[in-house]
């Protein structure tokens, strides 16, 4: 990346002064407890059902002072919450209720989670948190198609009693507006799967009541049903995504975790990759690495007067002000006033080199300028303050991929292939993990 010479250009909003960034994220991992185990930097989990209750009891027993977290899918009975939630202070806890009855089932269970001895009291005082898939506290959602099912954003998210958002951050779903469904002007499929579930974390950030969590479904690659993402069209095999280039890479996708960090995610919760030959400790790594692997992010996010730089949904990329998901070009940053440093994030999944024009202000102080950021890269960009302005100290190259990396075949669920032929030849075909 080549930093050009300074000019006006359209003034994009920085963030509220207000918003200050979580220091430290927790991770999770959707298949614990289904013959999975988490890795190192990853909080063990379990799925709590009215019939597992002794083997959930003791699994958070045996968490000791350590973070608890359950997951849920099925409706609980009055019996089942008092087992767990009346004995422990859980966490964390991931309502996984979908379909015609899944608002009424979570709300059923939120009650009856807060009216509980240990957890209720934690969770009123956002000292615990609760969320159910892809319920969102954002207002209105720009990556998501203007036909399809309605989403449950805010009204929803405050009817149900929610104090955690877990968006469905699934590079590939069909709730993404894209190029391949014909809905997207984004230049190509990768710069799509990488910026709109930015932009979808990202509106769901800015509308974030205080004192509430931010931890969304994260995965490389996940086009359950979406047919536009199906190379040969024959969902009988897994909706196969079979690309020289255009899947999103390892170093990418820790690149997107990384902008989640910057763009309010207080953690993630990991599926299962997405990509064939991609294993899950890979997976987990990746995650844990994305979010972590920046010193210079730690050191600014660890600060008391830690702030973020933006959550700006649109970017002004080649002297035209769009939407990120429309040119695959993000940027995402934290800052101190304190330590008169920030640190920036760009990226440029698209194919062709584009100029990126930032704010004219963050924090207060002045900061317009060109960036030229080369074709599918990431950069790390490191500002310090001069009386009004921020200056620039260093560019480094981090994340770095080629066209090789972006290789591969990209699928729903890779355990889940079977099921899904299965599936599609009973013409029974049930949605998951999908809004």
């Amino acid at each position: 990346m080549k930093l050009r010479t300074r000019l006006g250009g359209m003034v994009l909003a920085a963030v509220a002064a207000w918003w200050a960034p979580a220091a430290r994220g927790e991770f999770f991992f959707w298949l614990d407890g289904r013959g999975s185990t988490s890795a190192p930097g990853v909080t063990g989990s379990i799925f709590l059902t009215n019939d597992n209750v002794a083997q959930v009891d003791a699994f958070l027993a045996n968490r000791g002072a350590g973070t608890k977290a359950v997951k849920v899918e099925t409706a609980l009975t009055q019996a089942t919450v008092d087992a767990i939630f009346n004995k422990y202070k859980v966490d964390y806890t991931f309502l996984d209720y979908e379909g015609a009855n899944a608002t009424a089932d979570a709300t059923a269970t939120v009650a009856r989670i807060k009216a509980s001895s240990m957890t209720g009291p934690a969770v009123v005082a956002n000292k615990a948190y609760v969320s159910n898939f892809a319920y969102s506290s954002a207002y209105s959602d720009p990556s998501a198609p203007t036909t399809g099912a309605p989403q449950a954003l805010s009204a929803t998210y405050a009817a149900v009693g929610l104090n955690m958002v877990s968006n469905d951050l699934y590079p590939g779903l069909g709730s993404f507006r894209g190029p391949a469904s014909g809905n997207s002007a984004a230049p190509n499929v990768r710069s799509a799967l990488f910026a709109a579930p930015v932009v979808r974390l990202s509106v769901a950030s800015a509308a974030l009541p205080t004192g509430h969590a931010n931890v969304p479904y994260v995965n490389r690659f996940n086009n359950w049903l979406n047919t536009a993402l199906d190379t040969d069209g024959n969902p009988a095999n897994g909706y196969k995504f079979v690309t020289s280039n255009q899947l999103p890479s390892r170093e990418d996708f820790k690149a997107q975790v990384l902008h989640y960090r910057l763009r309010g995610a207080t953690g993630a919760h990991g599926l299962d990759g997405g990509v064939q030959g991609y294993g899950m400790d890979q997976f987990q790594a990746d995650i844990v690495g994305g979010w972590t692997g920046q010193a210079k992010v730690n050191d600014l996010m660890g600060r008391a007067d830690a702030r973020l730089a933006t959550l700006d949904t649109v970017a002004t990329v080649d002297g035209v002000k769009r939407p990120l998901d429309e040119t695959g070009v993000v940027f995402s940053g934290v800052y101190s006033l304190v330590a008169s440093r920030m640190v920036m994030l760009m990226s440029n999944l698209d194919e062709h080199a584009h100029t990126l024009t930032l704010p004219m202000k963050v924090g207060g102080k002045s900061l317009a300028g060109q960036f030229l950021l080369e074709a599918g890269s990431h950069e790390m960009v490191e500002f310090g303050i001069s009386g009004a302005s921020w200056t620039v100290l260093s560019t480094t190259p981090v994340f770095a991929s080629t066209d090789a990396d972006r290789a591969g075949t990209g699928v729903p669920e890779p355990g889940a292939i079977g099921a899904i032929a299965v599936a599609a030849a009973m013409g029974l075909m049930r949605r998951r993990r999908a809004a």
